[in-house]
């Protein structure tokens, strides 16, 4: 297995800068249970719940970001991931479906912030939009990285852990990293400061999603719609 992406450059400088909340992910108990196929069920009904509205969320940041008129590479990278969360809905309700889970179109708070956030972002322009988007697919991609030499070859969720960590999803995550360190160059201490905070809240709102599935975390009695 290859390596997650790595450099020297702005990209790798903020991922390098919050490795303790890398390791976090990793070690999540959600993250170590679905990679072993012992994640409890209601776990993963909630996960398969919730990130089909986070993916189609996503798909409205996206589509923000490629309006800029990025780049070409940069473009690519980000139409690849338009057709990702196309894809995953549907995906994530035949599982739902297989599971005799009902397809609800609830977002808990936790996503509902994540998703908030992440369309904040990008409405305040690419860069940002972009740090934020490179924080969430580099911490997906770091964290089953991760985790994938513990996965048994068997495990119920193997080919999850498989896509995740893939050398499609490797390039995309890697195109990302270099477009970004194109386009912030070297930035001054305070957007530095800015940037990071950004990129450090992308992946603290990660950490709390599988921290909403595990836990159960919806809404108060009488808040569900």
């Amino acid at each position: 297995m290859t390596s997650a992406p790595a450099g020297s450059g702005f990209a790798a400088s903020l991922a390098d800068s919050h490795a303790g909340l890398f390791a976090a992910l990793a070690a999540h108990p959600f993250v170590r249970s679905l990679a072993d196929g012992t994640l409890p069920e209601a776990a993963l009904v909630a996960w398969a719940q919730q990130d089909r509205l986070f993916c189609l969320e996503e798909q409205r940041a996206l589509m923000v970001l490629r309006s800029y008129e990025p780049a070409p590479e940069l473009d690519s990278a980000l139409a690849r991931l338009v057709d990702d969360t196309e894809r995953e809905p549907r995906q994530l309700a035949e599982t739902l479906s297989s599971l005799g889970s009902e397809v609800i179109n609830d977002p808990w708070p936790v996503c509902l912030g994540y998703t908030s956030f992440l369309l904040a972002a990008v409405h305040a322009g690419l860069l940002e939009g972009l740090v934020a988007l490179y924080a969430c697919e580099r911490s997906y991609l770091d964290t089953w990285a991760a985790v994938l030499p513990s996965v048994p070859p068997g495990a119920r969720w193997r080919h999850w852990v498989d896509n995740w960590t893939g050398d499609e999803f490797r390039a995309v995550v890697g195109t990302l990293g270099r477009c970004l360190d194109d386009l912030a160059g070297t930035p001054s201490k305070q957007m530095r400061a800015r940037l990071g905070l950004v990129f450090g809240n992308a992946v603290r709102l990660d950490l709390a999603f599988w921290d909403m599935c595990w836990r159960q975390q919806g809404w108060p009695e009488g808040g569900q719609l």
